[in-house]
């Protein structure tokens, strides 16, 4: 069976009471919650905040938690991102695509939202990770024997389904979109309940804004408005990032209305620099480091690659990677990042 997990890892509540109130100038330190505040308003910080996440894989929310608490506590990061490693419930129907709407796909994830925001006692925002309703769909025909019972790569898994999906949707319209409005009401009802957690919002991938997956015509007809729900339920929320995994500059029109207070992509892999994004988007920015050869890159490095992204992006911006960063990195990799900051 093709899990979420190996799939994921190639595709590698206060917010009504607004912002706080911040005098222009920045104190010579800040605490996490408001260096990355000012950095949303585009206002005056002692450094950008950042942030940093890779997969832990654990099999149970306590598991996790802890993890990703852990990861927090040693590198310091201004945003804790959960990662959400728990696969989206299978059909019951044996149609893979026969999906009827669910209180939570991810009662794990909600578990591990709690614990994480026990563990961080209030010091740090921290937002959950959410799949746009396409990859979802993709993740569960990636688990039919036709692709999980072949010795296909990664890669491979990820071409055929979106092949496949898109065959399914010209012959299948109607059951389409039943099973993509299921999956949106599912995770809708994830994030109702992911607020009251205290959450400041979700990082949400969208896998298909380029051609290897679909026609722009195609996303607009049976993805955007599904993309553009989640989005719209959280919209209220304070640090969510819209993640276009992958991007095609072409696809940028698509995601202009879109309701996040921040749009974080991989300059690495879609090529589009970081000038371009500050001129379509209002937005904090996010990304900037190279998430793909992160592990050969020297603390100076790293450091020249962010700085280049802040310029481009004006003040409203957060240095993160383009994606996860590799399984394979380890502490002393990891810990150049944070080091970079004051190198």
């Amino acid at each position: 069976m093709l899990s979420r997990r190996r799939f994921v890892s190639v595709a590698a509540a206060s917010t009504a009471l607004g912002f706080a109130r911040v005098p222009s100038a920045a104190p010579a330190t800040l605490g996490h919650k408001e260096r990355v505040d000012r950095a949303l308003l585009g206002r005056e910080v002692d450094r950008p905040p950042y942030t940093l996440w890779h997969h832990f894989n654990k099999p149970t929310a306590e598991e996790e938690a802890r993890s990703l608490v852990e990861f927090h506590q040693r590198y310091d990061t201004d945003v804790v991102k959960a990662m959400n490693d728990f696969d989206y419930p299978r059909s019951a129907t044996g149609k893979w695509y026969e999906i009827t709407p669910t209180d939570s796909p991810y009662p794990k994830q909600l578990e591990t939202l709690e614990l994480v925001r026990n563990g961080l006692n209030g010091e740090v925002y921290f937002i959950d990770t959410l799949f746009g309703p396409y990859f979802t769909a993709q993740l569960l025909l990636g688990a039919e024997p036709e692709y999980a019972d072949r010795k296909l790569s990664e890669n491979q898994v990820l071409v055929e389904t979106s092949a496949g999906l898109g065959a399914f949707q010209k012959r299948n319209p109607q059951a389409w979109h039943d099973m993509m409005g299921a999956i949106t009401e599912s995770t809708i009802n994830h994030i109702n309940k992911a607020k009251k957690i205290g959450t400041s919002g979700a990082l949400v991938s969208i896998m298909n804004a380029t051609a290897k997956f679909n026609s722009i015509e195609d996303y607009e007809q049976y993805s955007r408005p599904y993309d553009k729900r989640i989005m719209d339920a959280l919209s209220d929320s304070r640090l969510t990032m819209l993640h276009l995994h992958f991007l095609d500059e072409s696809f940028i029109p698509q995601f202009r209305d879109f309701k996040s207070p921040v749009i974080n992509y991989s300059v690495k892999t879609s090529g589009i620099p970081m000038s371009t994004m500050r001129a379509n988007f209002t937005q904090t920015l996010a990304g900037g480091v190279d998430e793909i050869d992160y592990n050969s890159l020297t603390v100076a490095e790293i450091r020249r690659q962010w700085t280049a992204a802040r310029k481009q992006a004006g003040p409203k911006y957060i240095i993160t990677p383009g994606c996860a960063l590799p399984k394979t990195s380890t502490p002393e990799a990891l810990a150049r990042l944070r080091q970079s900051l004051s190198a």
